[in-house]
């Protein structure tokens, strides 16, 4: 559930902890009334830091817990640290400089789970004392949709998610030209959850494995490619910062 990452960086860390994979790119968490974990669906899940606050640190029985390894994005504004951004940009000729540019302007999200893509303008609305009809809001169903339709001319301006971002200007002139109005963050990174019935040795295996095989050659190949570097262990107090921000703004889902 972590859209816009590849593929094979799941599959990869999958096999170094022998595990199948199943995708979710529709979104950055589960919906509201919806937990494969509590279900017995899932076992582990790489999802948003909204799903792991809302799930696994707001309710009275949590569902999830921290396996305790994130990612380090490769970003001289992460500073070697597991935080991202949800980077505001829009076309270089957009006439868009600030970020009070974007009244009445068409704003691409990921979803409405989305940190990057969506919680952070929230947040930054919130922040700036203005309200949510600021802007123009419009759903795109992934951080490269918004690329896409930003470049397209469809949508004025789009956050999304940096490591995403800059991966993919790496490859693609038209990324790359695109003006950043401002990174909003930093922001703990998309934490890998386990079901709260796992034991903790259990967790504490996984944990291991991932974080000696961060290391390895074929790990090293896909974390480069994915524009992160390494694998860290990651505790709670990590997240406080968006449960904070989700405490002021968000009322926790039933």
């Amino acid at each position: 559930m972590s859209p816009g990452f590849p593929r094979s960086l799941f599959e990869t860390l999958a096999d170094m902890i022998d595990a199948d994979v199943e995708y979710d790119e529709t979104q950055s968490g589960p919906s509201p009334g919806v937990d494969p974990f509590k279900a017995g669906e899932a076992d582990l899940g790489w999802i948003c830091s909204t799903s792991f606050v809302d799930l696994g640190m707001r309710g009275s029985e949590p569902t999830i817990g921290l396996a305790g390894v994130a990612w380090v994005p490769d970003d001289p504004d992460s500073n070697g640290r597991p935080v991202y951004f949800g980077d505001l940009v829009t076309r270089a000729d957009s006439g868009i400089e600030t970020f009070e540019d974007l009244e009445g302007v068409t704003v691409g999200c990921n979803d409405e789970i989305s940190l990057s893509g969506n919680f952070s303008l929230t947040f930054a609305l919130e922040d700036r004392g203005l309200p949510p009809n600021f802007v123009n809001r419009v759903m795109t169903g992934g951080h490269h949709t918004s690329l896409d339709l930003l470049i397209a001319g469809e949508i004025d301006a789009a956050t999304v998610d940096s490591v995403v971002r800059t991966a993919r200007a790496r490859a693609d002139d038209r990324i790359a030209d695109l003006h950043i109005i401002e990174r909003l963050g930093p922001w703990p990174v998309q934490p890998l959850v386990a079901r709260s019935t796992m034991s903790a040795e259990e967790v504490a295996e996984v944990r291991r494995l991932l974080l000696e095989a961060t290391s390895l050659p074929e790990v090293q190949a896909e974390l480069n490619a994915a524009c992160l570097t390494n694998l860290v262990e990651v505790g709670p107090d990590h997240y406080a910062p968006v449960r904070e921000a989700m405490d002021r703004f968000i009322e926790p889902s039933s």
